[in-house]
Order: structure tokens, then C-alpha cells, then sequence
């Protein structure tokens, strides 16, 4: 693991150190193309900024099969090296430092996504969440492009930007020196690359567009994502209008500005790290996604903005971009992360270029001034909050309740499955089961969506059925001892083929005597893995839950119990594994089988054999 960490902390380096040459390159390339004149000076930070965006647009299906098919670690550096040599190169010749500019925009389009898509592999090698990860690489990116401004304006506002393009370009050569030599050791174990010649590999980048587009939770992200990078840009040019309204075309004064929106987006990003949880994250979004719509329209209405608001502005876009871009990484087929992400950054910078364009239009040719421009920005900020508050519903919810468990229980993972269950795909959980709070205690610990079986005797309580439709998505288990259409273990199926994550309780019941701790599985379990064999299991032991509040223990749940307040919870989560055939091939052997694996994840705990109980070579427990 300590190796693992060694080579993301690399990967991390060589991102830093190439947004750190970038930033400044870019501000010497806009500073130097603005000297030449009135004209030169107002379209200078446009003209840089669409050279940039272009290679990742039109190079995309290239840049994708790239990534895709040749070694993750190999294109790197190659990369890396690409953009060294072209400053080089461009350093020691009488080139214009558009040319410089524009080599190092291919080079960008190509290390971008090639570093977002070893993220996933680190953090799965170094056991590291993957919205962590995301939110230091992005402070990372933050703190650097920071760095790059300061050095190439000195920091000396209000004194003129510096002339001495020498001493800045000797920077700019190391920081991509650097990135270099940072992208050199790394490799992980996890990353999976697909071989194919050319041709197909090129083909794979439109397949995979395919697979990306039908996935929910990769379409949302990818839209979400670029809808996120347009706003910021729209939101930034809006700002910077204003200050041009109020103050005239100070550049290095708009530049400052602009630097603040990145220490808020710093900021944000760290903050947004916080939660681990690869899916749960996403329930910051809306709240970000609508303090950000509530700002832009204070600033619309009110006076020109401070640099406070822009760091503030800034926060708000942090806490929605991490999460999108960590669930978006961990959605991505692993075979298919270097398409996925030349497909999102292709996407980004389409959107960065038609709000550009479109604020563009508007200021020129309608006349919009900069409140007008704050105010359309603010209203597509609050059509993604809506449509958040709308697809992203459960993670809130989620949010809350985890804020919530924070007060009743102190979970505690352990166990291989903690840090080695599927991000994606199907998968089937099965545990003993305690308590109401099961379910929930379950999806704390499992980096996914879990979609629990629950009886009809809790599934129609009036109130708690809608949501249980509507937000959690469970499914609906008839309370009844004897029927012949078992339609639920059917739906389970149809669940697991959409590559969700079912969570099964297979006693059937609540643990209701304290002599037994697990009840004899019922049939339903190996139905499920009889129709789907190659399902991915992860049995889970939870201890503590059994005299909670919401227990029977000394009565039914939420009866003759202290309330739960700080309440210790264990829970084990084994390996991920497929049962053998010859296992699967009878009922009994793979309830035995199931059971036999919950029961000794106790040992996890250093917990004794449960007295009295044991489970025979047909799967009855003697204490039944």
C-alpha cells in the first residue's frame, strides 16, 4: 500500500508541477499577445483560451484510443516529454509564443485524460477513496495554476506585469521538467488496459461513447461535469465584465480576480473530500449547485463583486465539481476510463466554448452588460440545481442521514471487502440482520448505491412506501409464509443485470432471541444465484446492532431501549468472490455455504463461536 501511495503522490507531483508551467506559459502567451495592440489586448484571454480547447475537441476519438489502448503510464510521460521538448523547442527559435502555446495545448488534451484515468487504479491500489483522491489532485491543480499567476505577475499588483520573459520561461521549463520526472514511476496494479490495433481502437472510443451514454449515473456526471466547467467560465467572464464596467481593462487586476474564483474552487474541493463515500458525495452537489445559483443572483442584483464573493463563488463550484468528477471515475468501465475520459474532457471543453462564444455574442452584438450576462449565468446555474435536487434526491438524503448516524453510531469497516468491493457492475450482498438500521449501516461502508430487499411489512408502511419506491429504489418482499410466484427474487435478478447493488438478508426475519445469532437462510439467496452464477458476492457480518434501539432485543424495536447515542457498530465485509457450480448446484449447500462465511467473519472481530449454535453440512443451525 505504502508503494501504491508513493506513485499517486507522483501522479499528483506531475499533474502540479505541469498546471503550475501551464498557468504561467499561459498568462506569458496572453501577456505577451496583448502588447500588441487595443485590439490584441481585449480578444488576448479569448484566443489563448480557445487554442487550448480545440486539440481536446477535435482530437478526441484519437486522444481516446490513445489512452486507451497503449500503456496509461507510457502516454504520460510521453506526453509529459511532448510538452517539454515543444518548450524547448519553441524557447531556442524565433517561434511566436502562440505556436509554443498551441503544441502545449495537444499535450494537454492527451495528459488530462490520461491522469484522471489512472486516478481510480491509485486509489483502489493505495486504498484510498476515490473523492479524496479527487479533491487533493483538484486543490493540487488549484494551488499550482495560483502559483503559475504569482510567478509570472510577481504578485505585485497594482505594479505592471512583469517583462522579463526569460526568467519566467526558465520556470515554465522546469515545472514541465518536472512533471516529467514525477510521471515516471507510475504504475498501478489495478489499471486495466485494453490492446487493440488502431483501427479498432478508434472504433472502441464511439462504442465506448455508447456505453457511457447508456449508463445513468456516467450520462448524469459527464453533462453535470460540463455543464459545471461552462457555468464557471461563464461565471468568471461575467465577473470579469463587471470589473471592466466599474474599472476599465485592467488586466493584471481581472487576473487577481480570477485567482480568487481558484482559491474558493481550492477550497471547495478540500472540503468536498471530507465525505469518502464514491456515490454519497453526490449529494453535494445540489446544495453547491444552488448556493452558487443564490450567489450569482446577489451579484447580478447587487453591486460589482469583491474578491470575498469570488472566493466564495469559488467554494460552491468545488463541492459540485469533485464529486462529479470522482462518481464519473468510478462509474467508467475500467476498460473503457481512457475513452470515458477523453469523451468527458471533449465534452468540457465543448461547453467551455459555446458559453464563451455565447456571452461573447451577446455583449457584442445584443449589447448584454455584465448584469445580464450574471443574470443568464445564474439561471443555468439554477437549472442544474434543479435537476440535481431532482436525479440526485437519494444521495441528499443519504447526506442527512449519515450527518445524522455521526450522533447514534460509531461505525467501524473491517475486513478485505471493504477496500476491494466492485465500484461497478453487479453485485450481491448478503449479512445478518439485527436491527431496522441494517440496510443503512450496510450502504455506510459499501463504496456503492445499495438497493436492499425489504418485506411488505415495513415496505407499505404509509409514508415510508414512497420513498422506499422513490428514493431508495427497494425492492418489495411479500410477508407470507408459503407462495408459489416468488416475482421479488425476479426483480432482484433484473437489478443485478442493470449492474446495480442488491443487499439480501436471507434469515428472512429480525434476530429476535439472543441464543441465536443467525437464523437458518431461507432459498431466496441461492434462487437469485442459480439465475445470475457469476454475481459477485460480499458476505458482511454487522455486530453491535443486536440490542440497539431499533432492535428486539428486550422487546421490539424502539421498546424498553435507551435511545442509540454514540452507539458502537462493527462491521466485517468480506471478499468478493463468485460461488463455485458445484456449490450452487443445491439449495442447501449454498445456504451452508453463505452461512459458513457470515458466521466466521465474527473471527474478524476476535469474537467467540457463537454458543449453542453451528451449522450442519446441510446448512441447519443446531440451535433451530
Amino acid at each position: 500500500m505504502w508503494g501504491a501511495l508513493a506513485r499517486l503522490a507522483s501522479l499528483w507531483g506531475s499533474q502540479v508541477a505541469r498546471v503550475f508551467a501551464d498557468s504561467a506559459l499561459r498568462l506569458l502567451v496572453v501577456l505577451d499577445y496583448a502588447n500588441n495592440g487595443r485590439a490584441e489586448l481585449e480578444s488576448a484571454w479569448h484566443l489563448v483560451t480557445a487554442i487550448l480547447m480545440a486539440p481536446a475537441i477535435i482530437l478526441a476519438p484519437f486522444i481516446g484510443a490513445l489512452v486507451n489502448s497503449l500503456s496509461k503510464p507510457i502516454v504520460l510521460c510521453g506526453a509529459a516529454l511532448f510538452t517539454l521538448l515543444a518548450a524547448l523547442v519553441c524557447g531556442f527559435t524565433p517561434l511566436p509564443w502562440l505556436v509554443c502555446w498551441s503544441l502545449v495545448a495537444v499535450g494537454a488534451a492527451i495528459s488530462v485524460p490520461v491522469r484522471s484515468a489512472l486516478l481510480p487504479a491509485g486509489a483502489e491500489d493505495a486504498a484510498v477513496s476515490l473523492p479524496r483522491v479527487n479533491s487533493l489532485f483538484a486543490a493540487g491543480a488549484g494551488a499550482a495554476a495560483l502559483a503559475g499567476v504569482a510567478l509570472t505577475l510577481q504578485w505585485s499588483y497594482p505594479a505592471a506585469p512583469v517583462t522579463d520573459n526569460q526568467q519566467i520561461y526558465r520556470w515554465i521549463v522546469a515545472g514541465y521538467f518536472l512533471a516529467m520526472l514525477f510521471a515516471l514511476p507510475v504504475r498501478f496494479a489495478a489499471d486495466v488496459r485494453r490492446p487493440e490495433p488502431p483501427g479498432r481502437a478508434l472504433a472502441g472510443f464511439f462504442r465506448d461513447l455508447g456505453r457511457i451514454c447508456r449508463e445513468r449515473e456516467a450520462r448524469w456526471c459527464v453533462l453535470g461535469l460540463a455543464g459545471l466547467r461552462g457555468l464557471i467560465t461563464g461565471m468568471t467572464g461575467a465577473l470579469l465584465a463587471a470589473l471592466v464596467e466599474r474599472d476599465g481593462y485592467d488586466l493584471s487586476f481581472m487576473i487577481l480576480f480570477g485567482a480568487a474564483v481558484i482559491v474558493g474552487v481550492v477550497v471547495g474541493s478540500l472540503l468536498a473530500g471530507l465525505q469518502k463515500h464514491p456515490r454519497r458525495v453526490l449529494g453535494l452537489v445540489p446544495w453547491g449547485a444552488t448556493g452558487l445559483t443564490i450567489g450569482l443572483i446577489v451579484v447580478a442584483a447587487g453591486d460589482v463583486p469583491t474578491r470575498n464573493t469570488c472566493i466564495i463563488l469559488g467554494v460552491l463550484a468545488g463541492l459540485v465539481n469533485v464529486p462529479l468528477a470522482a462518481t464519473y471515475q468510478a462509474v467508467a468501465p475500467p476498460d473503457a476510463r481512457g475513452n470515458a475520459m477523453a469523451v468527458s474532457n471533449c465534452a468540457d471543453n465543448v461547453l467551455i466554448a459555446a458559453m464563451s462564444f455565447t456571452l461573447f455574442a451577446l455583449a457584442h452584438w445584443a449589447g448584454w452588460g455584465a448584469t445580464a450576462e450574471l443574470a443568464l449565468v445564474a439561471a443555468l446555474a439554477g437549472m442544474l440545481a434543479l435537476s440535481s435536487w431532482w436525479f440526485l434526491r437519494r444521495e441528499v438524503v443519504e447526506l442527512l442521514i449519515e450527518g445524522l448516524f455521526l450522533i447514534l453510531y460509531r461505525i467501524r469497516a473491517h475486513g478485505p471487502g471493504r477496500t476491494s468491493a466492485p465500484l461497478r457492475g453487479p453485485l450481491l450482498v448478503v449479512s445478518n440482520h439485527a436491527c431496522w438500521m441494517d440496510p443503512m449501516l450496510i450502504a455506510k461502508v459499501l463504496p456503492r448505491t445499495v438497493i436492499p430487499m425489504m418485506t411488505s411489512r415495513y415496505f407499505d408502511i404509509p409514508g415510508l412506501r414512497w420513498s422506499m419506491i422513490h428514493l431508495v429504489h427497494a425492492i418489495r418482499v411479500e410477508a407470507s409464509t408459503f407462495r408459489r410466484d416468488v416475482p421479488e427474487l425476479d426483480e432482484a435478478v433484473r437489478r443485478l443485470d442493470d449492474g446495480r447493488c442488491v443487499v439480501i438478508f436471507p434469515e428472512g426475519w429480525m434476530r429476535r432471541k439472543e441464543e441465536l445469532a443467525l437464523r437458518h437462510f431461507g432459498q431466496g439467496v441461492w434462487h437469485i444465484l442459480r439465475a445470475r452464477p457469476q454475481t459477485p458476492v460480499v458476505v458482511c457480518w454487522i455486530e453491535g446492532n443486536w440490542g440497539s434501539y431499533f432492535s428486539y432485543k428486550d422487546g421490539p424495536p424502539t421498546k424498553n431501549k435507551k435511545f442509540d447515542l454514540w452507539r458502537r457498530i462493527d462491521i466485517v465485509v468480506g471478499e468478493p468472490h463468485t460461488l463455485p457450480a458445484t456449490v450452487l448446484e443445491d439449495h442447501q449447500a449454498t445456504r451452508s455455504e453463505l452461512m459458513r462465511e457470515c458466521l466466521a467473519l465474527r473471527q474478524v472481530l476476535g469474537l467467540e463461536p457463537v454458543p449453542g449454535q453451528a451449522v450442519d453440512q446441510n446448512g441447519t443451525s443446531s440451535a433451530e
